[in-house]
């Protein structure tokens, strides 16, 4: 009987299982599918870095085929208003630099790793079944029986849906349509890692190059505009593209090698995350807009945290550890769903696109960007600084010049 199962091989269960493998736990690993597979959340962010090095996988992530990432730009759909943020000129080593992946060699690296270091690992096993009424044991499929279980499943986790912790949010109900191209030119020097968001009025863009060939190119709306444009998810996609000024120049060229894919209300948060005898982490555990690409960081970083909760609840039975894992990760969405919720207000983003350099704002706006939203270094001040600029931006418009809302594109309609 193994110490832990962990449901799920995307980058939060391999995480977890690992760095519990390395600490001497027994584990196991179900995954429904057989790697590689395909996988959207291509972009990861610096502060991952030192999880990497952790995990062993540092040297193969600069060595292999990975697109290195330096920043993020961001720029109005009619290309008036832009701006870059650097992490390579704004944060310190080890975090001036992430990657941009094919999620389906980075996902299937992370597996290899971890049956590396001694998980074992048993693809194509879907869980049927999971019992939890015992708090000293868990049964999964009817044969298989653990101590404890760690929730990688993904956003239909396979405990919080059984459970009915599922909670969406309100304000962020979007669909994201999307595919993969040739031909997308995109920016020179170490500014072609850049992930690219392009603004739309109730809508945005993400162009992430990931590989020297492959251009990510996604469209994210509301869902409510999904439901009454009368277009097809294809014509949606291409038509928006083409009615987006700055869009349309960079794909003129552009093959589509790849069917378009759509992810459906991805926004949501689990209300209970840990319990005598399991955890949630990664998607299982919540998963916000991606406009910050923060889904991969978020899955890596919740698998860090829970372990020393895992180890201190097999070693003595106690749940202090979990329940300190649990509070954290939600203030980390916190963090993250006031920035979101924002992004889609015009104040925000007059202010966002156009930052001060004052009292090291930009630095801060920089350090959330690049993952760090769970430290406690002073940055509180600095961002609760921002946000009063937004507000008085939003009174009086004397923050940042006014971003010409009405006249930007916006979604294509039939």
């Amino acid at each position: 009987m193994p110490d832990v199962v962990v449901i799920g091989g995307g980058p939060a269960g391999t995480t977890a299982a690992t760095l519990l493998a390395q600490q001497g736990v027994s584990v196991t690993l179900l995954e429904r599918e057989r790697f590689p597979r395909f996988q959207i959340g291509e972009s990861l962010l610096p502060y991952n870095n030192d999880l990497f090095a952790r995990l062993g996988v540092t040297d193969q992530l600069v060595e292999g085929d990975y697109f290195p990432k330096y920043g993020a730009f961001f720029v109005t759909g009619d290309g008036n208003t832009s701006y870059g943020f650097r992490f390579d000129k704004r944060l310190s080593d080890p975090y001036r630099r992430s990657f941009q992946v094919k999620r389906s060699e980075f996902d299937h690296l992370l597996l290899q790793n971890a049956i590396k270091h001694g998980v074992e690992v048993r693809e194509e096993t879907p869980v049927h079944s999971i019992d939890l009424s015992d708090d000293n044991s868990v049964t999964i499929n009817d044969d298989l029986r653990a101590r404890f279980v760690i929730d990688a499943s993904g956003s239909h986790s396979v405990i919080g849906s059984r459970q009915a912790m599922r909670g969406d949010v309100p304000s962020l109900k979007k669909i994201a349509f999307f595919a993969h191209y040739r031909n997308v030119p995109r920016a020179e020097g170490k500014d072609a890692g850049n992930t690219v968001i392009v603004i739309l009025r109730n809508a945005w863009f993400w162009l992430i190059p990931i590989s020297a060939e492959i251009m990510s190119v996604g469209l994210v709306v509301d869902r409510a505009h999904v439901l009454s444009c009368g277009l097809e998810p294809q014509q949606l996609l291409e038509q928006t593209i083409a009615a987006t000024r700055w869009v349309a120049e960079r794909m003129k060229h552009a093959e589509r090698v790849t069917q378009i894919y759509a992810r459906k209300d991805f926004s949501f948060r689990m209300r209970n995350l840990v319990g005598e005898n399991y955890a949630l982490i990664g998607d299982a555990a919540g998963f916000l807009d991606p406009i910050f690409s923060t889904g991969v960081f978020m899955a890596m970083k919740s698998a860090d945290m829970v372990v020393d909760g895992v180890l201190l609840r097999l070693n003595s039975g106690t749940m202090e550890y979990l329940h300190d894992y649990e509070s954290k990760m939600q203030r980390g969405l916190d963090k993250y769903l006031r920035f979101i919720e924002h992004f889609y207000d015009r104040d925000f983003l007059e202010v966002f696109l156009q930052p001060s350099e004052r009292w090291g704002l930009l630095d801060a706006v920089v350090g959330v960007l690049a993952g760090d939203v769970f430290s406690n270094h002073g940055n509180f001040f600095k961002l609760w600084l921002f946000f009063q600029l937004v507000k008085l931006q939003k009174r009086h418009g004397v923050i940042a010049p006014r971003i010409p809302w009405e006249t930007l594109p916006a979604p294509a309609t039939a």
